[in-house]
């Protein structure tokens, strides 16, 4: 048992001298983090978009406006944070496709949107029984039908403007 424990002392002694002669410093230096080289900032040069109001414009925003208005038409009532969202999107699309009209056929296309901020707001109290369920789906049917048979691209061809309306101060 003598000889076991002169054996421990003694690698113990051995590693104590080894360890104070080598140092820790290596030890330190592995797990010190290591200092990231600065990034320097990327500037990227501001160019000047030349959009005009276009049919082609005009016909973008008419399907995702059909397709905002499916997703909501299908999904309505399951989840209201989406219901929220294509209306919202529903109806900014909308009103991207009026400030593409003259003003003739933006005042005709305006009372669709009104009707669809009417839905939006019944969605953002976020009371969804059947009955307003009904409600919403007989307004989204009955606008779709009225925006896709008097609105589609093909019908507003020559009633894009030439330049972007101001935007009205509020």
């Amino acid at each position: 048992m003598k000889k076991f424990s002169l054996k421990l002392l003694s690698a113990a002694l051995i590693s104590a001298v080894v360890l104070n002669l080598g140092g820790c410093a290596a030890l330190k230096k592995k797990f010190t983090p290591k200092k990231k080289p600065k990034k320097t900032p990327v500037f990227y040069n501001v160019r000047k978009y030349d959009v005009k109001p276009s049919v082609e414009l005009y016909e973008k925003h008419y399907v995702f406006w059909i397709n905002w208005h499916r997703e909501l038409t299908t999904e309505l009532g399951e989840n209201f944070k989406s219901d929220i969202r294509s209306a919202q999107e529903m109806r900014g699309n909308l009103e991207s496709m009026e400030s593409l009209l003259n003003d003739e056929k933006a005042a005709l296309l305006a009372p669709h949107v009104g009707e669809l901020r009417k839905v939006e707001a019944i969605l953002e109290k976020r009371s969804m029984t059947k009955g307003n369920e009904t409600r919403i789906r007989r307004i989204l049917g009955r606008e779709y039908r009225a925006i896709r048979s008097g609105f589609s691209p093909s019908k507003m061809k020559g009633s894009i403007r030439a330049e972007w309306k101001p935007r009205e101060e509020s």
